[in-house]
């Protein structure tokens, strides 16, 4: 699966193991990242790509803020917080498996 700009990703690597984070961009074979607190737009983490589990939760919100300028942390914050509480289950990873 592709990636998209908006994207809800899980990070399945590294010491940031298991954290949610939106696609913010793209920088060569990286994926840019942020969360709005510990990596914030101004200075978004750089992943590979195969490194994240994505989700099919696209927030259209982070696209058009980011084409007129005016993305920010704690709108980035807000849609995490709310990501967090329907998608941050440890049962996401085994329900694609079984159909649904």
């Amino acid at each position: 699966m592709d990636l998209e700009m908006g994207q809800l990703v899980k990070s399945i690597s590294g010491r940031d193991k298991g954290k949610l984070y939106l696609v913010i961009g793209f920088a060569g074979e990286r994926v840019l990242l942020a969360d709005g607190r510990s990596r914030k737009v101004s200075n978004p983490k750089k992943k590979n790509s195969k490194h994240l589990q994505p989700y099919r939760v696209v927030k259209d919100e982070i696209k058009e803020r980011f084409r007129q300028g005016n993305l920010e942390d704690t709108v980035i914050r807000k849609l995490l917080a709310e990501a967090d509480e329907k998608y941050h289950s440890p049962c996401l990873e085994s329900s694609s498996s079984n159909g649904g």
